[in-house]
């Protein structure tokens, strides 16, 4: 009697071990600020994006030009990746830029030429400076490790664009 027992409850232990087969892995929720770093990259990636896009027709210098089709191509490749993320997680990101970042776009709008560039690329360079900035801070309180791995990744291309943005910025003074 005490045998069956004991068979009884080790096989009843071993059934609450073993998962039920078919059974869904249950999604983890995001913490708000990784949920609130990724809508936050998602959207500057589309502001960079859209400020680039004002660079042709409107910028006078080759560079910029050149620099802002370079935007175009890494930031759309970024906000690809970030939706990609976003999805996984079940993080729902902004559909539309912000009121500070339409106003920007609207600020934009109204130069060309040599004001431009020097604008768009005094811009560029103070927003890529704070989103580098934003990015190592994160990497301090991220825990998830996609979004973590992502953000590693992702760090030495924004300091590149820094520094080719603070090269054009200042070729454009000595010109």
């Amino acid at each position: 009697m005490i045998r069956t027992i004991v068979i009884s409850l080790a096989v009843v232990a071993a059934a609450a071990v073993i998962p039920v087969a078919g059974a869904q892995e249950v999604k983890q929720e995001l913490k708000p600020h990784t949920q609130a770093f990724l809508k936050k990259t998602a959207e500057e990636q589309q502001a960079h994006i859209s400020l680039a896009l004002l660079a042709d027709g409107r910028a006078a210098n080759i560079r910029v030009t050149q620099f802002a089709d370079h935007m175009i191509t890494t930031h759309k490749k970024l906000l690809k990746e970030v939706e990609e993320l976003a999805a996984e997680k079940g993080v729902t990101l902004p559909s539309a830029l912000s009121d500070e970042h339409k106003q920007k776009i609207k600020e934009f709008t109204q130069l060309s030429g040599h004001a431009f560039d020097r604008t768009y690329m005094q811009y560029i360079l103070r927003d890529h400076q704070i989103d580098v900035e934003e990015f190592e801070e994160a990497m301090q309180t991220l825990e998830d490790s996609d979004v973590l791995h992502w953000t590693y990744r992702t760090l030495p291309m924004l300091r590149a664009h820094v520094e080719e943005a603070r090269w054009i910025q200042q070729s454009l003074q000595t010109n």
